[in-house]
């Protein structure tokens, strides 16, 4: 029903890979560096995956994917899709993984503010299932309606830069930091 909408978010994160990767083959060859070796171990390995169960309407969300220890998963591994962070493993079969959910009031991530880097933590208050809470940031911090929230890339869960969400609202009631909105 929707393989138009997947093949045109497909086809537009291939032109945003193929821009990255043009950038930095730029920057390596102005750097004289273009014999690099690519075979370098990363930290993060990215892998296909199926939701095979859902939920998002209770306080302890989880899902389930159809991959497991025999596809290279261990627990706590972070999950991300073209739109964003989806959660963390939690539990690993041969043939099967559970993430607990983004949408989990037990879990809470590093992120940050994707314009001025300034980062918080990040957890979902039960509420609305497509809006999550960044708080932790000064309110000296300049912040915007519609700004984008991105993982920090201060764990080994998820790599910096994943998108989150834009600011939907924020205030200040009563304290130094801001309590941020960010629709997923």
């Amino acid at each position: 029903l929707f393989l138009k909408e997947s093949n045109q978010k497909l086809a537009q994160e291939n032109l945003d890979l193929r821009n990255k990767l043009a950038l930095v083959t730029s920057k390596l060859e102005k750097q004289q560096l273009a014999d690099v070796d690519t075979s370098i171990n990363t930290q993060f390995i990215f892998s296909p995956a199926i939701i095979v169960n859902n939920s998002i309407n209770k306080q302890h969300n989880f899902l389930t994917l159809n991959v497991g220890s025999s596809a290279g998963v261990e627990k706590e591994m972070g999950v991300v899709t073209n739109d964003g962070i989806i959660g963390i493993i939690a539990g690993v079969s041969s043939n099967y993984s559970t993430v607990i959910s983004l949408l989990n009031v037990d879990l809470k991530i590093s992120a940050k503010l994707k314009k001025s880097n300034h980062f918080g933590s990040l957890y979902w208050d039960g509420r609305n299932y497509r809006e999550v809470i960044l708080t932790d940031i000064p309110q000296h911090v300049p912040i915007s309606i519609g700004d984008t929230v991105v993982t920090s890339g201060f764990s080994s869960i998820f790599p910096p830069e994943v998108r989150i969400g834009t600011i939907k609202s924020f205030d200040s009631k009563g304290s130094n930091f801001y309590t941020i909105r960010v629709l997923l």
